[in-house]
């Protein structure tokens, strides 16, 4: 009898345990997936290779925590849950052959059909996508990021801030790498053959545009993680190191796209220190504050700004007459009105796109991607596409309501939820001039943002339900 009173009494202590080491196991798995994309995935659809290891890692999360899949789906938010589902099905839904009857009568379809009458066949079953291998890449480059969401949604606030700082870490990661690499003329520690001989910073990205986003959205995270209400000198003085360093990496990409978001972790950083230490009640004290930001940006200006890799820079925005985007973004309305309102298949614009290029565009190179996504995705996947960005564009600001409620409510805590808005405000501007999603580190960074929104969200309903609970005690 003893013995099974003892049992009775350490079963819910070993349960207890049980759940509160998952989660932080979970947040172990999720950082190291995190990182493996951060090493391998910033190359772009141009490395295969590099994004199969990824890939692979994801799909091995995912086989290893089936209950976390499990779980997302049934106690994850409902908006969120269709949302991934439908975005996980749309290439699956691509690739299903079709009969001729079928398929022909698809917009923009008429040149496939001319070709196989040209070789003689009749008959044939085609997929919907007009390029089913990018189709197919598309969707499992969309695992490794669907693992980290599975993973991260519902983890402990302790654990979402880890994560957050982890995104920082890797910012700091990609600029000091992305030193070494300048300091060879980028041909000592280069991941990608784009990359050699560049007069950028790269780090572990083949594109500088998205190099710099991940420098902004590692400050960005880096303003989440600091502990505003309060700040120990280590945190200060730490928390200025990285900033310094990632806004010099920004710069040193030569991204005018990444130099001028970098007011989003600019704002964020006013807003949260304003909020965290009561500002607006004491105007004397703002007006230092504020001063002492202006004299240490100024003096900051002036001690980069005699620096030759700097000058060269900011040269760059002195030099637009060369931009090809409004000329590719042209074209790009003309191929969307030939595949419309179905779409071309996702990751099939590169294939699709020189049939209705104007002839007085064409040039020595391939434009390769819109650069700008909304567009990109008109084009490929048509109004399915454009629903699923409203879609997402719907949830993430609902999301992003309960995290300025639970900004209110939580101090510090509510400041990961708005790290996580400020990153989707990132990725939403860049989009209009890049593709930033098209990478698979940013992808994956994108789904943990979502997660910690989510989580944000989580715990702002679990408060308002226990305050609920105690006022009806009460009554």
């Amino acid at each position: 009898m003893r013995a099974e009173a003892l049992a009775r009494r350490q079963g819910p202590r070993g349960t207890r345990s049980a759940a509160v080491s998952m989660p932080r196991g979970r947040a172990a798995v999720a950082a190291f997936l995190l990182l493996v994309a951060l090493v391998f995935g910033g190359g772009g659809s141009g490395a295969g290779l590099a994004n199969m290891a990824v890939q692979l890692a994801g799909l091995a999360v995912l086989a290893f925590h089936r209950d976390a899949v499990l779980g997302f789906f049934a106690r994850a938010p409902r908006l969120p849950v269709v949302l991934v589902a439908a975005t996980l099905a749309l290439p699956l839904l691509q690739l299903v052959p079709l009969p001729p009857a079928i398929w022909q009568a698809l917009p923009g379809r008429d040149l496939v059909t001319q070709s196989f009458d040209l070789i003689g066949v009749k008959g044939a079953w085609q997929p919907f996508s007009l390029s089913p291998a990018r189709t197919a890449i598309a969707f499992f480059s969309l695992l490794p990021a669907f693992a980290i969401l599975a993973l991260s949604w519902n983890l402990a606030e302790r654990d979402r801030r880890m994560l957050l700082l982890a995104v920082a870490v890797g910012g700091v990661i990609v600029t000091a790498l992305g030193a070494q690499q300048l300091a060879s003329g980028n041909h000592l520690f280069v991941f990608y053959d784009e990359v050699v001989g560049s007069a950028d910073l790269q780090g572990t990205f083949s594109n500088r545009n998205s190099g710099a986003l991940m420098l902004d959205i590692a400050l960005v995270a880096l303003v989440g993680a600091v502990p505003w209400r309060r700040v120990s000198p280590a945190w200060k003085l730490g928390t200025v190191a990285m900033a310094i360093l990632l806004v010099t990496g920004v710069v040193l990409t030569g991204s005018r796209s990444g130099m001028m978001l970098l007011a989003v972790p600019g704002l964020l950083a006013v807003g949260m220190g304003w909020s965290a230490h009561g500002f607006g009640r004491d105007r004397r004290k703002a007006a230092l504050i504020l001063a002492g930001a202006v004299l240490a940006l100024a003096a900051g200006g002036l001690l980069l700004s005699g620096n030759h890799r700097i000058q060269q820079r900011m040269a760059r925005f002195h030099s637009v007459e060369d931009e090809q985007r409004p000329i590719i973004w042209k074209d790009t309305v003309e191929a969307a009105g030939r595949y419309w309102p179905v779409g071309s298949g996702v990751g099939s614009f590169d294939e699709v796109f020189q049939v209705d290029e104007a002839l007085e565009n064409l040039s020595y190179g391939r434009a390769g991607r819109v650069h700008n996504d909304f567009l990109e995705i008109a084009l490929e996947s048509g109004i399915v596409g454009i629903a699923l960005v409203a879609g997402w564009a719907v949830a993430v600001a609902m999301l992003g309501l309960r995290t300025m409620q639970a900004a209110r409510h939580q101090g510090r805590h509510g400041a990961i939820g708005l790290a996580a808005l400020g990153v989707f405000a990132l990725i939403a501007l860049q989009s209009i001039t890049d593709y930033p999603l098209r990478n698979q580190t940013l992808l994956c960074v994108a789904a943990l943002m979502l997660a910690l929104l989510i989580g944000t969200g989580k715990a702002e309903q679990e408060r308002n339900r226990a305050q609920h609970d105690s006022g009806s005690h009460r009554d």
